[in-house]
């Protein structure tokens, strides 16, 4: 069995990530999966979350914790392990960094979303959220768009500059603004990605601040979260979601339904875009991802088949 850390996993190519999560989709469009309901365990504001997915070679189970107040103790939100394992026998085949395989999977989850639901010419976007995902989700935008200019806004604005910091390593060419006022982010972004645990929304509801513009929430993954206000749903000439669990899961999805804001058949799949992409100009989006287990097998699998090729990681022996 293969031992495969952290740090083999980011330098795995983002292209071959995104591709593996498009793969997801794909098999979703197939019905070539088996993914029962993830397990949600919580225990006052932490969560654990047991993720797993079965497929024709391979499946896998990851175990994967949330504790919002872990920055107290300059440790990640997100932590877990990861299990592939052989879908014949049972056997496990390789162990991975739960946390690092969730950032990249669900960095390119995000990416996927940039690159069908953004015109190629957009040139300023903004991030809320500074953490490990805020970061991951920034370089998936970055590599599907050109962006110009990036706005960044945190609770933390020592920990917004540090993220800018480390993309202007990787991307110079990019503009970066760091923010304490998620009302000037939005107005300046054609795009605007959000990676957060909040339970209210980031910025005002005015559905003048939000139309024209592309919404992609990732942080909300409980109904008492809430990212974004409801002009951005009700506002939205479409809103697709990664999975249907999101009606349930996630409060920019469920919240709004409750209420009435919104009518469930506006809610759509985001495998149709996939099948069959829209016309994107002038139209205000919303995409809501709240990610499922079928993200991680695809991707475990890219990475352990390429760990196999290149020699990447570490054999154990139990």
């Amino acid at each position: 069995m293969l031992s495969i850390s952290k740090r083999d996993i980011h330098k795995v190519d983002q292209r071959l990530i995104q591709n593996a999560v498009k793969k997801a989709y794909e098999l979703v469009l197939n019905n070539s999966y088996n993914m029962p309901d993830r397990i949600h365990v919580e225990n006052e504001q932490n969560t654990l979350l047991l993720m797993p997915c079965f497929c024709n070679e391979f499946f896998v189970t990851k175990l994967v914790s949330v504790f919002p107040d872990a920055l107290e103790f300059d440790q990640p939100v997100v932590n877990g392990v990861l299990v592939l394992a052989d879908n014949r026998t049972g056997s496990p085949l390789a162990i991975m960094d739960g946390a690092a395989i969730t950032a990249q999977r669900t960095g390119a989850v995000g990416g996927l979303g940039v690159a069908l639901l953004t015109p190629e010419h957009i040139e300023t976007a903004g991030i809320l959220g500074a953490g490990v995902q805020g970061l991951s989700q920034a370089r998936y935008l970055l590599f599907n768009r050109r962006i110009r200019k990036l706005w960044i806004k945190d609770l933390s604005l020592v920990a917004a500059n540090k993220m800018a910091r480390i993309l202007k390593e990787a991307f110079p060419q990019v503009t970066y603004v760091t923010t304490d006022n998620s009302e000037e982010l939005v107005k300046s972004s054609q795009l605007i990605i959000a990676a957060t645990t909040s339970r209210k929304p980031l910025f005002k509801d005015d559905p003048s601040l939000v139309k024209g513009k592309t919404f992609i929430s990732i942080g909300s993954f409980r109904p008492e979260m809430k990212e974004f206000p409801d002009a951005v749903i009700s506002t939205a000439d479409h809103v697709y979601v990664d999975t249907l669990f999101a009606a349930k899961e996630s409060g920019d999805i469920c919240i709004p339904l409750e209420n009435k804001v919104v009518k469930p058949e506006k809610i759509k799949a985001f495998t149709s875009l996939v099948a069959k992409p829209i016309d994107l100009e002038n139209k205000t989006l919303f995409f809501k991802s709240v990610g499922m287990a079928l993200f991680d097998l695809t991707v475990a699998t890219a990475v352990y088949e390429l760990a196999l090729k290149e020699k990447i990681g570490q054999a154990l022996d139990f």
